[in-house]
């Protein structure tokens, strides 16, 4: 369906960056299957991460090309992979390098998305890996690729193009004013509320989940926060920080609707559901 639908609302299906990001998000969405079987985040086999982030990314048209911040999207699910991987493993350096590579490699189309090594840094010390050797692993893996996109730079003689998307610490650090349209509004204000309510359920109620599982949703939650502080502050990259953000929030809201057997769960799934196949035919009503 979600295809479908893209293909109805968008009007150049040569163009090679819609392709491109649709394939990246299908995988990611793919991806999240995957890790989510791999580390059980939810204690059930179920599709909802995927079929989440495909709708509610759904519901932004100006991601159907973006290639760029979908890359970046897919890095940091990677990376979130070898987090969790180093669980309560002091020797994590290859997991802390492979890291700091990613990301770095990532900022090479989405520079800002460096913010989130300290965030890793703090994921490292939840799971209790953080110590000298992981932290300058992580160090290690940015600064190699640096060197090299900077070697890079200066054999075509670019120099310049290097020095100044690096060295501009408002666009990779500032805080920029941020606007919001009705259907922006619509849309975080839904999620957001289900969003409170899966935290409610984690921090709150009696988490009736192993430690390890634990401490991956609680640090899955507070890296929706840090990212949607992001998304509303850093607007020149509103994209791909959607892209990123959803990644989180879609395993919390599908934990949320996985641990629950009221009924009035299942009629707000339901409504859930319903209201982002709304927003895809109020794209398709508004377009045509």
């Amino acid at each position: 369906m979600v295809i479908v639908m893209r293909l109805i609302t968008h009007p150049d299906l040569s163009n090679v960056s819609f392709w491109g990001a649709l394939l990246l998000q299908v995988g990611i969405a793919i991806a999240l299957l995957q890790v989510n079987y791999a580390y059980t985040i939810i204690r059930s086999r179920t599709m909802l991460p995927a079929i989440f982030y495909l709708l509610i990314i759904g519901a932004y048209p100006l991601l159907y090309t973006e290639w760029k911040g979908s890359l970046a999207a897919a890095g940091t699910l990677i990376c979130l992979v070898f987090l969790f991987e180093s669980y309560q493993k002091p020797d994590s350096q290859k997991n802390a390098l492979n890291i700091g590579l990613v990301l770095s490699l990532c900022s090479l189309v989405c520079p800002p998305l460096l913010c989130l090594l300290p965030l890793f840094w703090y994921g490292f010390y939840r799971f209790q890996s953080l110590n000298f050797k992981t932290f300058f692993a992580s160090i290690l893996g940015v600064m190699t690729v640096s060197l090299f996109a900077f070697i890079w730079y200066v054999y075509i003689e670019k120099i310049e193009s290097f020095v100044s998307v690096f060295s501009d610490y408002r666009y990779l650090f500032g805080l920029h004013s941020f606007s919001l349209s009705i259907q922006d509004i619509v849309v975080y204000s839904f999620v957001s509320i289900l969003f409170f309510m899966s935290g409610i359920n984690i921090f709150l109620s009696g988490l009736s989940e192993k430690i390890r599982t634990g401490t991956y949703l609680k640090f899955l939650y507070l890296m929706s926060v840090c990212l949607a502080i992001l998304l509303v502050f850093q607007s020149e990259i509103k994209a791909s920080w959607i892209l990123l953000v959803y990644i989180p929030v879609t395993f919390m809201i599908s934990h949320f609707f996985t641990i629950s057997t009221r009924k009035i769960t299942s009629w707000t799934l339901i409504v859930f559901i319903l209201f982002f196949i709304g927003m895809y035919v109020w794209q398709v009503l508004f377009l045509l």
